[in-house]
């Protein structure tokens, strides 16, 4: 076995980029959605509500329970994939709104990752990273 000082920079570089291979981090580049709103009435639409959950990997029922909750009003998916809500609001609220339902729900507190698995364990959120390992817990809304 060699020691330290006989390798070369490159070689010991290479060798720790070996050994985490696989792993991600906050590295790499997250796009935060958008959402495409229509007001239409009284009913704030958001169009592309369905892909953006995707996006996400989080599930709708979720993601509606979220808005609704934060927007104090009734709402429902339609057969296309578009989430309506009672209510007027503009595309910069709930863009607002989605950013801080990615920061507590979607990235993980320690990484940065968004490669996450939300789970619910009685009446509490598990948020945990498939990154780096790490759990956190909040309280289910």
């Amino acid at each position: 076995m060699k020691n330290i000082s006989e390798y070369k920079y490159e070689d010991l570089l290479n060798r720790a980029f070996e050994k985490l291979a696989g792993r991600r981090g906050s590295a790499e580049v997250f796009e935060m959605p958008k959402v495409s709103v229509l007001v239409i009435g009284g009913k704030t639409i958001i169009q592309n509500f369905r892909d953006v959950a995707q996006i996400l990997n989080r599930e709708e029922e979720l993601l509606k329970r979220y808005f609704m909750k934060e927007l104090n009003v009734p709402g429902s998916v339609n057969e296309a994939g578009q989430l309506e809500l009672r209510g007027k609001f503009n595309a910069v609220a709930i863009n607002q709104l989605l950013e801080r339902f990615v920061q507590k729900y979607v990235k993980c507190s320690t990484c940065g990752s968004i490669h996450t698995k939300l789970t619910k364990k009685g009446k509490v959120f598990v948020l945990k990273c498939e990154a780096c390992g790490a759990e956190t817990t909040f309280q289910a809304f």
